[in-house]
């Protein structure tokens, strides 16, 4: 064990499946570090294979932050993260405990990263319910203009089709006065509150849609069925919640429902998963302060980054 106090925050991100959990438990072991976790599903209690979080037996060994910490049938934001894990590791930092930050959810990382700063707008249903029904397909290209007129660069990164996007910009707008690209100006204003040392696993992505499809197998001989099952009768309005969004529980259902067959399923699951993968690594390709480690997360990958202490 490395019996030394870093005091930066060790980041591990990277694609689904490409081996960041077990690394950082065999870099905590040898640095004597505590996890973060910056998954946006793991947040759930019960949803656990589909989610691959590590094992409860892990968890008491090396202490894991982040997990299990809202019901599945509650929604959690960017901003109720970035101010959770901020909190916690400012905690550990003045215990002189070391902090790995895991995970693959792009938008949790960059918060912490860049320490962005959230506007807190109230939740205004009526308003969002009103929004839905005045901007619709028939008319969103008058919709998308208007936009473009308030906020030029952000009519640029999205399209003229994306009704959900044109609705929000409003929505946000109306309780804020700000536009998107004000919002962003004002989100970066602060900085980051830590200092990090970040790697960036991008093993071969051929190898690692294997280990996805896998992985995925695996899952349902864990038991995956049974656990979208328990929480299909814990929590009747589960289907519609956040947490369901999570990639495996809704193509579960859909098995569990008869409308696919296993085979489908699992078929359904993995290529989904390919394709969050590949969403991951474009999003942390367009990072240009992650030290890329073109690798699984194996042993060569943990004397790579040990090396650094």
């Amino acid at each position: 064990m490395i019996n030394k106090f870093i005091n930066q925050v060790i980041v591990i991100c990277g694609p689904t499946a490409s081996g960041k959990s077990n690394l950082a438990v065999k870099l905590a072991k040898n640095i004597d570090a505590e996890i973060i976790s910056a998954d946006s599903m793991q947040i759930y209690r019960k949803l656990d294979i589909g989610t691959a979080k590590v094992s409860k037996e892990i968890q008491a060994e090396i202490s894991h932050h982040m997990i299990d910490i809202i019901e599945p049938d509650q929604p959690f934001s960017v901003a109720e993260y970035s101010k959770l894990a901020t909190s916690i590791i400012n905690k550990l930092l003045a215990n002189k405990k070391n902090v790995i930050l895991c995970g693959g959810t792009g938008q949790y990382i960059n918060a912490l990263l860049d320490g962005l700063i959230f506007i807190d707008l109230p939740v205004d249903k009526e308003l969002r319910k009103s929004l839905n029904q005045t901007i619709t397909k028939d008319n969103s290209a008058a919709w998308y203009n208007k936009l473009n007129n308030l906020d030029p660069k952000y009519g640029q990164r999205i399209s003229g089709n994306d009704l959900r996007r044109i609705r929000r910009f409003f929505e946000v707008y109306q309780l804020s006065g700000l536009t998107q690209s004000e919002i962003y100006i004002k989100s970066r204003a602060k900085g980051p509150d830590f200092k990090f040392i970040n790697f960036y696993l991008k093993p071969e992505r051929e190898a690692l849609y294997n280990k996805i499809n896998l992985r995925t197998e695996m899952m349902f001989e864990q038991g995956l069925s049974r656990e979208v099952e328990s929480l299909l009768q814990s929590y009747p309005e589960i289907r519609d919640s956040q947490s369901f969004q999570a990639i495996g529980y809704k193509e579960t259902v859909a098995f569990l429902d008869g409308k696919i067959d296993l085979s489908k399923a699992i078929q359904n699951i993995a290529q989904v998963t390919r394709n969050y993968a590949k969403r991951q690594m474009t999003w942390f390709n367009a990072r240009k302060d992650l030290q890329v480690i073109q690798n699984f997360g194996n042993q060569e990958t943990l004397e790579n980054i040990l090396a650094h202490f």
